[in-house]
């Protein structure tokens, strides 16, 4: 499963701000002298929020200033990612994005707040990665193949978690109905590591999710 899952989507995920000044920024010799904040548009506990954190960690060694992380999630991302775009434009506010409010999510949502196009600035690539689909170690399923067969024999009754509608989780799984010609219910949660933990519960049947926060979970097993 881990196969197939590297090979159906990769992620890029990119540290934003709302920079439209830049020269001016760079231009203040004494920048930063005061904390900055990051905002990740996603929930606590998960892959991107797990990432900015260390991230963070090393800003502030490095600019000898407090980097200070803010959770915002809500609307697959929206939320802190319109928060970052309607940042002061002095270098003191920058955030995680991905793919989702970056450039799906303006096909998604009719009432998107932000152009992630002009309203943003990107910084630097951290990270591409795979995403992996997995099943609780308990689950009767044991290949991608159990799965499509149960899914064709008895449509509608596997269940697939998420981080929230629009994101990469989801998107995985609508990809994977419309390549195996199945039907999966879809249960959004706040956030990827909320999804985990549900399945993990059992609550649900599968997940595509990222594979650095997927591993310790595949490790255990």
């Amino acid at each position: 499963m881990k196969k197939f899952a590297s090979t159906l989507l990769l992620i890029s995920v990119g540290l934003w701000a709302f920079l439209f000044h830049t020269s001016t920024v760079l231009a203040q010799t004494n920048y930063p002298n005061k904390p900055i904040m990051f905002i990740v548009p996603y929930g606590a506990g998960g892959g991107a929020d797990a990432r900015s954190r260390q991230i963070a960690q090393k800003m502030s060694a490095l600019l000898k200033q407090p980097i200070v992380v803010e959770n915002k999630p809500g609307a697959g991302g929206n939320i802190g990612t319109e928060m970052i775009a309607r940042a002061a434009p002095d270098g003191y506010t920058i955030g995680m994005g991905n793919f989702a409010p970056l450039a799906v999510n303006k096909t998604l949502f009719g009432n998107l707040r932000y152009d992630p196009e002009s309203d943003l600035v990107p910084i630097v690539l951290i990270e591409r990665g795979p995403l992996v689909l997995v099943v609780n170690p308990s689950s009767p399923y044991k290949s991608v193949q159990d799965i499509i067969k149960t899914a064709k024999a008895k449509p509608g009754s596997l269940t697939f978690s998420s981080g929230g509608i629009g994101g990469s989780h989801q998107l995985s799984a609508e990809l994977f109905k419309i390549n195996t010609g199945i039907d999966l219910i879809h249960v959004p949660y706040k956030s990827g590591s909320a999804a985990l933990m549900d399945l993990m519960a059992s609550n649900v049947t599968m997940m595509f999710d990222q594979m650095y926060s997927a591993m310790p979970g595949i490790k255990g097993n």
